[in-house]
């Protein structure tokens, strides 16, 4: 019985090991492949003489969806209405508010500026039905008349976002690709200077779209965020009434389902929405959790991935639908390899510790990667005056911040095995205690 019980120990720490292999070497050749630039790209027409790139689609409608967001919406509002193009509309959907938010929207002194109020008992369903309100809205006419559904690209802000000056000029441009169904720009914290907490998440949200983002640019496997997305009007009613669905991360299953619907994704590196980041350890958790919990929702995707993509794009896709299994998985391992840290730790106290090459390998394997990040960020926000050794520190510190994963992952497990699938919105700050985006943001 303890030889039996021996062995399955064995076989689940090779497997642990085998899985943070898969993954090291994953990240690492995508970092390679976010240095290259794309067949497509390189394969691009020049955009003839005297047609304006930014004027490529007809109509551009902004949609906020809107719970309680009378801190921020105004700097929103006023910054989207300061993008430059001749049919150009926001759309506020107050899902239920009971704040000022709506009122901050109709009061709003552009008529641009479209109000959605929804009630009880249909509003406070979700982000992804607030969203599939909006578009049946727009269908309507009501936002935007005499247009042609491929010419019409849908815009998804978070109330907080503050996207770049010249973000249209950068996006628009690729939807003359008639194939094209989304695009996804950039993310960055705007309140990343405010303590380690955002920093870190600024960290993680450059290191996702510069590194992992530009890499399935090669692959055909773009993913969606919650928030700079663009998509095409034409492609969301081919998914039907309801092009967004009610999982919990409604971003991530809107990308699968485009891809597997025929469309194209793609990432653009060279623009970025600026965010709100969290700077409580509690809320970062429960975000999270969320996130990660309606990640476990999209594995009902997996199928259909498996039965209508082919090549690089399916292997790619079905890698990240299953990555929650993975840091499953890999928390125990990383436990293990905190005890191992501690035991050494107390050799070194009591002066008994022997030197190992181990010692010089589990720092490679524990920060080596990040390390070769580290150097992607830095190079992202040394124009703002980061030095490449405060990097290097940083990406020592994001390590452990990584950790953190590992219980948002366990909770929101622990809440799909109970049936669990109400969610808390994240409240936001005052527009005036956040910094404005300092420069571009997108370092490049």
């Amino acid at each position: 019985m303890i030889i039996l019980f021996n062995q399955r120990i064995d076989l689940v720490l090779i497997l642990a090991v085998v899985l943070v292999g898969v993954s090291v070497l994953y990240s690492l050749t995508m970092l390679v492949l976010s240095h290259r630039t794309p067949r497509q790209e390189r394969a691009a027409r020049p955009t003839p003489v005297g047609v304006d790139p930014a004027r490529a689609v007809s109509d551009v409608v902004f949609v906020i969806p809107c719970l309680n967001e009378e801190r921020v919406l105004r700097g929103s509002l006023d910054r989207l209405v300061s993008l430059e193009h001749p049919r150009l509309h926001v759309l506020v959907v107050d899902d239920g508010s009971d704040d000022g938010t709506a009122e901050i929207a109709a009061s709003y002194p552009d008529a641009r500026v479209h109000l959605l109020r929804r009630r009880a008992p249909g509003a406070r369903q979700g982000k992804g039905e607030a969203l599939n309100a909006a578009i049946r809205h727009i269908r309507s006419g009501a936002v935007a008349r005499g247009t042609v559904s491929n010419d019409v690209v849908v815009c998804v802000v978070d109330a907080d976002g503050r996207l770049e000056p010249h973000v249209l000029d950068e996006v628009l441009p690729l939807f003359a690709d008639q194939q094209l169904g989304a695009v996804q720009i950039g993310v960055r914290i705007n309140n990343r200077d405010t303590n380690l907490l955002a920093r870190m998440q600024d960290v993680e949200f450059v290191l996702y779209t510069e590194v992992f983002q530009r890499g399935r640019r090669h692959l055909g496997s773009v993913c969606l965020g919650g928030n700079g997305q663009f998509v095409r009007l034409s492609a969301l009613y081919g998914l039907g009434p309801s092009p967004w669905s009610r999982s919990l991360s409604e971003d991530l299953d809107l990308g699968v389902r485009l891809l597997l619907d025929g469309w194209s994704t793609e990432f653009n590196h060279r623009t970025a929405v600026h965010q709100q980041g969290l700077v409580d350890v509690g809320r970062w958790i429960r975000q999270r959790a969320r996130w990660f919990q309606g990640h476990l929702q999209s594995w009902t995707l997996v199928p259909w991935v498996l039965r209508n993509l082919a090549g690089t794009r399916r292997v790619d896709l079905l890698y990240h639908l299953t990555s929650p299994f993975l840091l499953l998985v890999t928390s125990f391992l990383s436990l293990a390899f905190f005890f191992w840290i501690l035991a050494v730790g107390l050799d070194v106290a009591l002066d008994s510790a022997v030197f190992s090459p181990w010692w010089l390998s589990a720092y490679l394997i524990a920060f080596g990667p990040a390390l070769l990040f580290g150097v992607v960020y830095w190079r992202n926000e040394r124009e703002h005056g980061q030095r490449l050794w405060h990097a290097v520190l940083l990406m020592h510190l994001y390590v452990a911040y990584a950790l953190l994963w590992y219980a948002a992952g366990w909770r929101a497990t622990v809440r799909s095995l109970t049936g669990r699938t109400s969610w808390a919105k994240t409240d936001r700050t005052a527009d005036d205690q956040v910094p404005e985006a300092a420069g571009t943001g997108s370092g490049r």
